[in-house]
């Protein structure tokens, strides 16, 4: 069935009355409501300010990450700038890498490494670490809350309890909870999501945000700031 082109129709190109109106998709995103954004311009501007790069990052690619966050926050107005941004988000990493890495790509004399490439060779070289990624942190600590939760289930058992005050303010993280390969997936599903975007899709969601601030996380470490 055809789409109604009219003038009011969010898909289309906006005539001046209208250029201005949020995409009523935003207004009425069940995910933005559950996780307390994009709610209104104000919260929705506020989600993407808050990411904010390193100093030490180089000028034009400090530019490029702000090209991303407008996309974001353009797609306040209309909804399909989502993964126009999540695309430009990792244009601007591979950039930031290649960047990075300008000296050994120049003389090489070997084919330009692709984005996978240039992200197993900032992992290699103990540019990115683990610890400085959120995700990482979080999974992290939910691990040993995890394993100690079941440590003291196992004592309960031994002594004949039937309850006990769990108290997370005792859990000391391992190195069991920190064994688990965050980097590797980063290394594989990045290029995959940029491909997938830059190849042709009609994909559609308004979560772009992760891949933006994971973007910036990995920007940070190619750059880090001064102590």
């Amino acid at each position: 069935m055809a789409i109604d082109d009219g003038v009011d129709h969010p898909d289309f190109l906006r005539t001046p009355s209208n250029v201005c109106r949020p995409d009523p998709r935003n207004e009425s995103s069940k995910f933005a409501e559950e996780h307390g954004f994009g709610r209104s311009l104000d919260s929705h501007h506020g989600t993407v300010s808050a990411l904010v790069l390193n100093d030490g990052v180089p000028d034009n690619i400090r530019i490029q990450f702000e090209t991303t966050k407008n996309l974001y926050l353009y797609a306040w107005f209309v909804y399909r700038f989502y993964p126009v941004a999540e695309l430009h988000a990792h244009t601007c990493l591979e950039l930031a890498l290649r960047t990075r890495f300008a000296d050994e790509s120049s003389r090489s004399g070997k084919p330009r490494p692709g984005l996978r490439q240039l992200l197993e060779r900032a992992v290699k070289d103990g540019i990115l670490k683990s610890e400085n990624f959120v995700v990482w942190r979080r999974a992290t600590a939910f691990r040993a809350k995890n394993r100690a939760l079941h440590e003291q289930i196992g004592q309960m058992e031994q002594l004949g309890l039937d309850e006990a005050v769990f108290d997370e303010s005792n859990i000391v993280i391992k190195d069991e909870d920190r064994d688990h390969d965050y980097l590797g997936i980063v290394v594989e599903s990045m290029p995959k999501v940029r491909n997938h975007f830059a190849h042709g899709s009609s994909t559609l969601h308004n979560q772009a945000i992760g891949s933006l601030r994971l973007v910036q996380e990995i920007i940070d470490q190619l750059w880090p700031a001064s102590q």
